[in-house]
């Protein structure tokens, strides 16, 4: 966690929480553990990702069934990077011309 600012009655409200790619499901377990530690209902937590792994839906459903998750596809695995496969790139390195080297 390198930043958090969350309105004062955040647990008060149903929470759009959103990963555009979901691989192992950690960031978005951090990122729910963060709006539980604030009292946001688990029931009030909507996860919403353009592609997910089957392991990271997986992973997020069983530590945390209350919480909803709309996804547009799963796809079935993740390769040692930890990228989704067949998966959709990177698209931050894509859009602004940091492909990493093939040593990475």
């Amino acid at each position: 966690l390198f930043y958090l600012r969350l309105p004062k009655d955040i647990k008060d409200y149903k929470v759009i929480l959103m990963d555009a790619t979901v691989a192992t499901g950690a960031a978005a377990m951090m990122a729910i553990r963060v709006l539980l530690d604030h009292d946001v209902a688990e029931s009030n937590i909507l996860l919403v990702s353009l592609l997910m792994a089957e392991s990271g839906v997986h992973t997020i459903a069983y530590a945390f069934p209350k919480v909803q998750i709309v996804t547009t596809a799963i796809d079935p695995e993740i390769n040692d990077k930890f990228y989704v496969l067949p998966g959709i790139g990177n698209f931050g390195d894509r859009y602004f011309g940091t492909e990493p080297s093939e040593e990475c």
